[in-house]
């Protein structure tokens, strides 16, 4: 009994993840996972962060101007038009340098970026993303817009080559 439970330490198996199953097959050892523990995604809020300053390597420089939190869109119908919601123009207090846009890729949000306030002259699109990634401009509103439909693969035609 003590060398089965040296054994196990010195295998890790106290560290196995609760729901994983071990198996021994020709003195090696298969630890397999639930397959089910990935379908439910972690739910993020749908946020966009303003910063005063630059994009930085990785990250936004300067300190937060605005935190945007918005609710997530309606749940999705047999018609994707009815999930759409309508474009919100914010005005930023002042120009923005730089910011992140975190949301789950099925909440299909983006936000336009405007030049001037009341979202007028428009630059660029900025879509949310369920990771950090900096967006850098110099823009002075912007209209955010979720339960926009993801394209079909099949109409976006081939990636050039």
């Amino acid at each position: 009994v003590l060398l089965l439970l040296s054994a196990t330490r010195a295998l890790g198996l106290d560290d196995v993840a609760a729901g994983a199953e071990v198996t021994e097959d020709n003195g090696q050892v298969t630890i397999n996972d639930d397959p089910t523990a990935n379908d439910t995604a972690t739910a993020l809020p749908i946020r966009a962060t303003i910063f005063t300053g630059t994009p930085g390597p990785k990250h936004c420089r300067g300190g937060v101007m605005v935190r945007l939190d918005l609710p997530p869109p309606p749940p999705a119908t047999a018609n994707p038009q009815e999930r759409t919601t309508e474009a919100k123009c914010y005005n930023m207090p002042e120009p923005a340098g730089c910011a992140t846009f975190v949301a789950n890729k099925g909440d299909g949000c983006e936000a336009r970026l405007f030049a001037e306030p009341g979202c007028r002259l428009y630059m660029n699109t900025a879509v949310f993303a369920p990771e950090e990634r900096a967006v850098g401009g110099l823009w002075r509103s912007m209209a955010v817009q979720c339960g926009i439909p993801e394209p079909d693969p099949d109409s976006l035609g081939s990636p050039p080559l």
